[in-house]
């Protein structure tokens, strides 16, 4: 699937030729998992989760499993358990962002998306449409408070500043948003199609579809 210069008229045609691949890229909580389960549910689009296949590789059932595993960087395990974790998904996002089983896929990635290698950037890059929820800069406050009240595993890459006599909920309040705003820039420069999240909320497939479409012509 030629996804570099797609035109809108072409992304129907994929749709009923079942040789669409979406992928959906942002932040946590953006809505690329409901997106994706409504694309499944009302339009048989095969639907990747890459949270829910590191999950099953590292052997854990839920996203509180899997943060518990991986914590903080202010544990000594941080670094090897989140280099494993990026790890698989670069495997996964390889592997995965190329199949289709006969059917249209939507490819859900995880908000980390952006810190995995060149390699497999390039491989969902010319594999999938790739399709940012753009949450915009006047959200971010709202997802910092957000994970505050619940918490999701975070690759921190390097971004959570020593609390220098603080305390550790004000070190990663300096930093989670240094964090969000490097991956909303990290996002755009990578999706071929930027659609504001809030386009999307409640919308059905054909809709989503439709808005994505729209957002192909600009």
């Amino acid at each position: 699937m030629e996804t570099e210069l797609l035109k809108p008229e072409e992304l129907d045609t994929h749709v009923l030729n079942k040789t669409l691949r979406l992928a959906f890229i942002g932040m946590s909580n953006a809505g690329k998992s409901y997106r994706s389960k409504i694309l499944r549910d009302e339009t048989d689009f095969l639907w990747f989760h890459v949270d829910e296949g590191i999950y099953r590789e590292l052997g854990f059932a839920s996203i509180e499993e899997i943060s518990s595993w991986l914590g903080y960087p202010t544990s000594e395990r941080y670094e090897a358990r989140e280099a494993k974790y990026l790890e698989l998904e670069n495997k996964l996002t390889r592997q995965s962002s190329m199949r289709t089983d006969g059917k249209n896929l939507v490819f859900d990635t995880t908000g980390s998306v952006v810190h995995l290698s060149g390699d497999t950037l390039k491989t969902l890059h010319d594999n999938c449409l790739v399709v940012h929820l753009d949450v915009g800069e006047e959200s971010l406050e709202k997802f910092v408070e957000r994970f505050f009240k619940y918490p999701k595993p975070v690759a921190w890459c390097g971004f959570l500043q020593s609390m220098g006599g603080g305390s550790f909920e004000e070190a990663v309040r300096r930093s989670y948003p240094k964090l969000l705003q490097f991956r909303l820039k990290r996002y755009r420069a990578l999706a071929q199609v930027n659609v504001p999240a809030r386009e999307v909320r409640d919308t059905s497939a054909r809709e989503t579809l439709n808005i994505i479409k729209k957002y192909l012509s600009t």
